[in-house]
């Protein structure tokens, strides 16, 4: 059974049981990430925020920040406010999972 990480109203990150990746979803999109893969994804969406949040905060409900894919054709749109969340989203479970390793090492 998977185990939910972290929940905000953009959506949620649960762990599988087995701990081999985190699934996040928030909006319409699902992703599935390998431990390893979380930082550089937490990495990439804080500096878009960052990058993004004062030239946004006037509309921050409008989709116009975008995030490349590593898939060819394929760029998901954000609102501030989503990309926000998202970011939560992320921060919460590296933190939490890295709380749990902390936990099983000692």
């Amino acid at each position: 059974m998977h185990r939910c990480l972290h929940s905000n109203e953009f959506g949620c990150a649960l762990r599988c049981p087995g701990g081999c990746c985190l699934h996040v979803y928030f909006g319409n999109v699902a992703l599935a990430l390998k431990p390893h893969e979380l930082a550089p994804w937490l990495d990439t969406v804080h500096n878009l925020y960052n990058g993004y949040a004062l030239e946004s905060a006037q509309e921050p409900d409008m989709r116009r920040i975008s995030l490349r894919s590593p898939v060819d054709n394929l760029t998901l749109l954000f609102s501030l406010n989503e990309l926000m969340w998202l970011n939560d989203l992320l921060t919460s479970s590296k933190l939490l999972l890295e709380v749990e390793q902390i936990l099983e090492d000692s």
